[in-house]
């Protein structure tokens, strides 16, 4: 089981070295600056500015993503993808996040959008969540947030990297391999919900409901 998590640790301070330098650049070069902590995602009907923020930095993830995917093979011997977030995707969980579900969006922006950009690691040998967090608690002192984000079908621990209230946080999913299948499935379901959503959206359907 140390093996399994030399893998994590060469894949975590891997992941924090690009963030770091994806989230430095980002602040050096860019317009607008946001408290992604104190803003609320209820504030963007009002503010334009941070809209044009996100896809921005999504911009960016665009064009930094590829090197970043293709050295993933040599830091971890397990599969491990990577995404950027895709746009009718955020928009949906922008709106998803204006619902009475989630306090008609007085909540932080950092929150809802906390993986814009999204590594997910599947270990073949199975790791529980007291496991995983057991070791980022000892390895990194309190550094990462993690969070068992089992629900369901779902069966996932998700790590977040974060170094300021200006940065989009990044996130880390750890699947075990034995639980991809049902994984897979509620993600489609997910899929299946925000491309009804952006169907609707594009008839004059309610979106905001």
């Amino acid at each position: 089981m140390e093996s399994v998590f030399m893998e994590l640790k060469n894949l975590i301070d891997f992941i924090q070295a690009a963030y770091t330098e994806v989230t430095d650049e980002w602040l050096r070069n860019a317009d607008i600056k946001s408290n992604l902590k104190k803003s609320q995602v209820a504030d963007m009907d009002t503010d334009g500015t941070i809209y044009r923020s996100i896809f921005e930095y999504v911009q960016l993830l665009n064009d930094k993503s590829a090197d970043i995917t293709l050295q993933l093979s040599d830091v971890c011997s397990y599969m491990v993808t990577a995404r950027v977030k895709a746009q009718n995707s955020i928009e949906y969980n922008i709106q998803t996040y204006k619902t009475s579900r989630h306090e008609f969006g007085k909540v932080p922006i950092n929150k809802c959008l906390n993986d814009l950009f999204g590594v997910r690691v599947f270990l073949i040998t199975p790791l529980t969540f007291e496991d995983i967090n057991k070791f980022i608690e000892s390895t990194y002192s309190g550094r990462y947030k993690c969070i068992d984000s089992s629900k369901l079908d779902y069966k996932a621990v998700h790590i977040y990297f974060r170094k300021n209230n200006q940065s989009f946080p990044w996130e880390l999913q750890i699947w075990n391999m034995c639980d991809a299948d049902s994984n897979f499935a509620s993600h489609k379901k997910y899929k299946q919900a925000y491309t009804t959503w952006e169907k609707e959206s594009k008839e004059g359907g309610i979106i905001n409901g």
